[in-house]
């Protein structure tokens, strides 16, 4: 894995193992992680509150100077070895890498991989003024800029563009929770439906897999199945999510319509977004809401029913 690891996230372990040393530890903890993070990528760090959020994690100044990358001619010869919690943040950290369609893990993967392991971490991060979304847009326009860099490489590779479309509807019943794009929506009726029947979850999961070519919905989360009786639908999107990492392509965009003649949606939409793009690996900026009503016709414009349109856009 190590091998992988561009110049950044190498000097990252070393600044681990200066933390470590510091404070006398027996083992390199996420905290000695974030701490070598911090030094490498003082833009996403900033501007945070850290003491404040009660994340004790030594400042970037407190590090020595001049690394030296672990491995090379002149690196100090103690050995710290990481503790699990680091561990299991670096093979996160490679398979987030190559979600991410990265061929080198960087700090930025690293970070991302201790927040999925560690929840209570993350609540504090979030606090100090850095969420996982951030993250995630970091690492957007991270991609951007390198695809808009080297765009003459990019082109000359071939890279396999597909589109898929997908639809739901379901009819509403009273004393059912409106459950869409992952959130609860305040409102008299919901969804019938084997799972928690959100419509744009579900045509979420069939424009992705109509895209990787993997069949529908109906396929992989079959209603004659009692274990998805009542499930989240989060859960569908993160199991497609990972269809699609096994054949290395990326999402590059959502796009959606949800029909609905009440309520407004729009005050919904962030929250939707931030919960999808959590549930798929990908930054909410990747993902376009809209809502329609149906000027009052058929049964979703007499609050009978709820549907939804969706397009993606994948990249392998």
């Amino acid at each position: 894995m190590f091998e992988r690891f561009d110049a950044k996230a190498r000097r990252t372990i070393f600044w681990a193992r200066n933390a470590a040393s510091l404070d006398r530890s027996q083992e390199i903890s996420v905290l000695h992680l974030l701490a070598g993070i911090r030094k490498e990528m003082p833009e996403l760090f900033s501007n945070l509150k850290m003491r404040e959020s009660g994340l004790d994690v030594r400042e970037a100044s407190e590090l020595s100077m001049e690394p030296v990358v672990p491995g090379e001619k002149g690196a100090p010869s103690k050995e710290i070895p990481l503790d699990q919690a680091a561990k299991d943040a670096m093979t996160s950290a490679a398979g987030l890498a190559t979600k991410f369609a990265s061929k080198d893990i960087e700090p930025v993967h690293l970070l991302l991989g201790i927040l999925r392991g560690n929840a209570q971490l993350q609540k504090r991060l979030t606090r100090a003024g850095l969420s996982e979304a951030d993250i995630h847009s970091f690492i957007a326009r991270h991609l951007s800029s390198a695809i808009a860099t080297h765009s003459d490489t990019v082109s000359s590779q071939r890279r396999i563009v597909c589109c898929g479309i997908g639809y739901d509807l379901h009819r509403l019943a009273e004393g059912r929770k409106l459950i869409i794009g992952g959130i609860e929506v305040p409102f008299d009726k919901g969804p019938v439906g084997h799972s928690d029947g959100d419509v744009l979850s579900h045509a979420l999961c069939d424009a992705l897999l109509g895209a990787a070519g993997l069949g529908d919905i109906g396929t992989h989360f079959p209603d004659t199945d009692p274990k998805w009786k009542g499930a989240s639908s989060l859960l569908f999107l993160e199991h497609t999510g990972k269809l699609l990492d096994e054949r290395r392509l990326r999402i590059s965009h959502l796009d959606a319509v949800v029909i609905l003649e009440r309520p407004k949606l729009g005050p919904h939409f962030p929250a939707m977004r931030e919960a999808l793009a959590k549930s798929l690996g990908i930054a909410p900026e990747q993902i376009n809401l809209k809502a329609k009503t149906n000027e009052g016709t058929g049964e979703i414009g007499r609050g009978e029913a709820i549907a939804a349109h969706t397009i993606a856009t994948l990249e392998g």
